[in-house]
């Protein structure tokens, strides 16, 4: 009887013992077959980057001369990530906004063609709806002006007040009036 149970116990090491040597080869294997593809990979991005280069190469080339900077579509994103901030019942542009504004002309006047920036007013919901309006578009003009004395060409600008019907943030508290007191700006072609 013990040498059954012995054999048995032997049997079942020697089986388990090959099972685990074989997923071992298996394992390593897929191992072999992953670094592999991984490798191939490499190598096609490694020729396509080659070739984006290239490609890179002969637009600049071809650019040279013109001064297209970025495509219509990065120009509208670009314009769209620019929010100017106002103070609560003011349209003077703060002074830690500034250097947006001076973002936004440099990147209109880098980028000739005929298109038209829309110089969006916003505010919170505190006053009349008329109130809002009409403080919306000074601050729209604000932003417009200030574009002006630093070179923009007033033909490419448009203002807008949205007044109080545009909120980003709609919560009832002063860090979300805060966000609503804004100029966004929009790409027209």
């Amino acid at each position: 009887m013990k040498k059954t149970l012995l054999i048995s116990g032997l049997a079942v090491a020697l089986f388990l013992g090959c099972s685990s040597k074989q997923v071992d080869l298996e394992n390593a294997q897929n191992k072999n077959q992953t670094e592999q593809t991984q490798a191939s990979n490499t190598n096609q991005n490694t020729q396509n980057e080659s070739v984006n280069t290239e490609n890179a190469n002969v637009e600049e080339q071809n650019l040279q001369g013109m001064n297209v900077t970025v495509t219509d579509k990065e120009l509208a994103k670009k314009l769209a990530s620019i929010v100017v901030y106002f103070d609560f019942d003011k349209y003077n542009i703060r002074q830690d906004q500034w250097p947006k504004v001076e973002k936004l002309a440099k990147l209109i006047k880098e980028n000739p063609g005929n298109y038209t920036v829309r110089i969006e007013g916003n505010c919170d919901e505190w006053g009349t709806e008329e109130y809002n309006y009409a403080l919306g578009l000074k601050r729209a003009n604000s932003v417009k002006n200030a574009l002006i004395k630093l070179g923009v060409d007033p033909k490419k600008l448009t203002v807008i007040s949205y007044g109080e019907l545009n909120p980003v943030c709609t919560a009832h508290a002063k860090w979300c009036w805060r966000l609503n007191r804004r100029d966004n700006f929009t790409y027209l072609p």
